[in-house]
């Protein structure tokens, strides 16, 4: 108590942060008593007072207690009048309570789940990189809620807020975020070469679950994943985790391609001369951390590693893209583009992609055939490519919201391969292009997608802005 009078006396000072501290000691230290009503008085006093002056976090818990009805009548327009007023300073954590109000909760239209409002909430909460939208976002295209199924890319986001949340089990996400690393380790097998990572990562979501159970934290909104993390550890006790095998990670938006008509690409007579000159340099290639010498990568391509073949292949581009006396060079590197793709490398389908959208290397253009190489390839930069084609409505039927999933799903990953998305997506916030004008969170991502744009300088590739 007297560290909750001297709050009060900072409060009555005109302290923003102390009011608000002092209205959430008020209110929710012991969630399972009634508050006095002077003290509520005072704490809804405290909770305006911070409110007004632009405090976030005052916001959140002044719209909470209208949700939960803690102290007060629930209220619906008046949580969500404040939520919105944190969402407009982009408090990142305004933009989770909006997702679960109008996307799961939805108290204003039945209680019917609208995945497409949770999405666009959720999306803006993690793009601030607030931990709990970060997962809602993966288990959205675990799940395919609202976007197409990718499971190996919602991993990536669990890891991701995992990494935000660093440990604390005080973090209400903790114990899911656990859970869904863990289940995706013993699903896919992962669990096999780090069975004691996997299995720590369980005992976690456990030991976070029944913290919560403890700490009285609305344990009906998270019961069911609880008895999952339980089933799983019975399983694994008993040396049972069939139950969770499956063959193959689900990604909704592939396309047949090891036979498609686009990659057939007739082999061309080798540029002996210049292949020999190369392997008597033989120099090194370095693809991200790996490096090897050239005539080792030569070899496993002419073996049939598909690996291989894309870092010859991107090589030699590279090396002789503006040489115009290297035609043959150029053709030799296409041919093995297509070749890495026909035997299973499909990243390489995007580099193939942008040769073709830009001109490269003087490659004629051919928009159509990048297109059918983007959707291939389905990595970050491709499905940005993508969003323009939807948003200028070449080749396809103009379609905002689809163009907007592609540029988010893009946005969400490495930055410095996204800034073109992220810059198409303050446009649309901007000018209210399918999604709600939100000139604050618009330019947000233009100063994001600018700072991107400064990592990338070093390997520039030409942006596609529709």
């Amino acid at each position: 108590m007297n560290t909750l009078f001297e709050l009060i006396k900072k409060a009555d000072k005109g302290d923003p942060k102390a009011q608000w501290e002092a209205a959430c000691r008020i209110v929710w230290d012991d969630p399972a008593e009634p508050i006095d009503p002077d003290w509520l008085e005072r704490a809804v006093e405290y909770f305006k007072l911070a409110a007004d002056q632009g405090y976030g976090d005052a916001m959140i818990d002044f719209g909470a207690i209208y949700v939960s009805g803690r102290g007060v009548a629930k209220n619906f327009k008046k949580a969500v009048y404040w939520y919105n007023k944190a969402a407009e300073i982009l408090h990142p954590k305004a933009f989770r309570c909006l997702g679960y109000t109008f996307g799961y909760h939805n108290f204003s239209d039945g209680g019917y789940t609208d995945y497409k409002s949770a999405f666009n909430y959720f999306f803006k909460g993690a793009m601030l990189n607030e931990q709990n939208c970060i997962y809602e976002i993966g288990d959205m295209y675990y799940y395919g809620r609202y976007v197409d199924i990718d499971q190996t890319f919602a991993f990536e986001l669990y890891r991701r807020s995992d990494d935000i949340i660093d440990g604390d089990i005080n973090d209400d996400s903790f114990a899911n975020v656990r859970l869904r690393i863990a289940e995706f380790g013993y699903k896919w097998g992962k669990s096999k070469k780090y069975p004691n990572i996997y299995r720590k990562y369980l005992q976690n979501a456990i030991e976070g679950f029944e913290y919560r159970l403890v700490s009285n934290k609305e344990y009906e909104f998270f019961m069911s994943d609880y008895r999952k993390a339980k089933k799983l550890m019975r399983e694994i006790e008993a040396g049972n985790t069939s139950y969770f095998a499956e063959s193959a990670y689900i990604k909704t938006n592939d396309i047949e391609f090891t036979d498609n008509e686009i990659l057939n690409y007739p082999e061309p007579e080798y540029p002996i001369i210049e292949l020999e000159k190369l392997k008597i340099e033989n120099p090194d290639i370095t693809f991200w951390d790996k490096i090897r010498s050239f005539n080792d990568a030569l070899s496993a391509a002419e073996s049939g590693d598909s690996d291989s073949m894309y870092d010859v292949a991107l090589f030699c581009f590279t090396k002789y893209e503006n040489n115009a006396n290297s035609r043959e060079m150029i053709t030799f590197s296409l041919y093995y583009y297509h070749k890495a793709i026909r035997y299973g490398r499909k990243s390489a389908a995007y580099n193939l992609g942008a040769i073709y959208s830009y001109g490269s290397g003087g490659v004629a253009i051919d928009r159509q055939k990048a297109f059918l190489l983007y959707r291939i390839s389905n990595n970050e930069p491709s499905q940005g490519e993508l969003g323009v084609y939807y948003a200028r409505g070449e080749l396809v039927e103009q379609n905002y919201e689809i163009a907007f999933k592609y540029f988010a799903r893009c946005a969400l990953g490495r930055k410095n391969w996204s800034y073109g998305s992220i810059q198409n997506l303050a446009r649309m916030y901007r000018e209210g292009i399918y999604v709600d004008i939100d000139k604050n969170f618009a330019e947000y991502c233009e100063k994001l997608g600018k700072s991107a744009e400064k990592e990338y300088e070093k390997n520039p590739k030409k942006k596609i802005l529709f």
